[in-house]
């Protein structure tokens, strides 16, 4: 796996928020709302890119079933090369690019709990999380738009509050060196996020953030729950 995808994947997981006395940046909560109201979609398709190169490092389509099930598909990349994933609401399929056959987590697995997802117990991806956002390490914030169109929000971070405040809850990595995010929300959800800077690892071993998300298909639910149909059965279980 890059390292690029490597330290979005980190630190997507980590939601800071600040103390009760601590003066909030700018659209700090409408950055926060937006987080919230993508953990409330029904369907979407997300798209992860290295900015560097315009690579897709990972798509990654989902949709609740009536049953409140969520039902998935993944293509991405992991230090082994591709990996694939999908689930039916009551099995987990997962694979490489060189494995023959796929290999699959039903209820008779020790790690079914783990792997079964649904409405209020969503893929990481499917997460709010994936939007990294600290309101406590803010050095600079800046916004353009919004009202009748896009809203589009700039943060700076200062690294040293962020190695204080978040690089120790972050698996493989010391500190950050430099961090800035840019928040793209509109109609009340966060569309596009790019993350850029730069961080060390545990293993002294420095590298850079370049990614960017893409959100689309917000609840177009028919035809994404078509399309996952199609690369399912097209993937040859």
């Amino acid at each position: 796996m890059k390292k690029t995808i490597c330290a979005i994947a980190l630190a997507a997981v980590l939601l800071l928020t600040a103390s009760c006395t601590a003066q909030l940046p700018i659209n700090y909560k409408d950055i926060k709302s937006a987080k919230d109201a993508y953990e409330e979609l029904d369907s979407a398709r997300v798209v992860m890119t290295d900015l560097s190169t315009g690579e897709r490092l990972m798509t990654f389509l989902f949709y609740i079933n009536s049953e409140d099930e969520m039902i998935l598909y993944y293509e991405g990349e992991s230090e082994d090369g591709a990996e694939y994933a999908y689930s039916d609401g009551a099995e987990f399929f997962y694979k490489t690019a060189d494995a023959e056959e796929w290999s699959v987590i039903s209820s008779s697995d020790e790690s079914y709990i783990y792997n079964v997802y649904s409405r209020s117990y969503r893929y990481p991806y499917a997460d709010g999380g994936i939007f990294f956002l600290d309101g406590t390490s803010v050095a600079d914030a800046s916004a353009t738009g919004g009202e009748d169109g896009p809203l589009v929000v700039t943060y700076v971070y200062d690294a040293e509050l962020l190695n204080k405040n978040a690089a120790g809850s972050l698996d493989n990595v010391s500190s950050f060196s430099s961090l800035t995010a840019v928040y793209t929300i509109d109609d009340g959800c966060i569309t596009e996020f790019e993350m850029r800077g730069s961080v060390t690892d545990s293993d002294g071993s420095d590298y850079e953030i370049n990614t960017g998300i893409c959100v689309c298909d917000m609840n177009e639910t028919e035809s994404i729950a078509a399309e996952i149909s199609e690369l399912w059965e097209n993937a040859g279980y």
